[in-house]
């Protein structure tokens, strides 16, 4: 009989977001996709704050395109030593990151 190496167990989409987050990241769907292949950020978002994770989100709008930005604060997840008093200031340069990179996208 042949011995068969341990398989490592794979991390779920849920595991992916959450580290992500509590990281100290924020995460947009066109982010999450290109990141981590994950096209359904909306539901594995809802999921995670079901499990009691309070997720921060913020509606954007940008060349009539709607979407959301997701990013914990440092007190929703105390166990972590991140700084994010300017975390609105996070929020609007990584918006501005990822409608630079859909616009990039767009283009092409």
């Amino acid at each position: 009989m042949m011995a068969t190496p341990r398989q490592t167990p794979l991390k779920t989409q849920n595991d992916i977001i959450k580290a992500h987050l509590l990281a100290g990241k924020c995460i947009s769907t066109w982010q999450a996709y290109k990141q981590y292949n994950i096209t359904c950020l909306a539901q594995r978002i809802h999921e995670l704050r079901n499990a009691g994770l309070l997720i921060k989100s913020k509606i954007v709008v940008r060349d009539g395109k709607r979407f959301s930005n997701y990013w914990l604060d440092s007190e929703d997840h105390s166990s972590t030593t991140i700084d994010q008093s300017n975390t609105a200031e996070k929020v609007n340069d990584a918006v501005t990151r990822n409608t630079d990179m859909e616009a990039a996208s767009n283009d092409k």
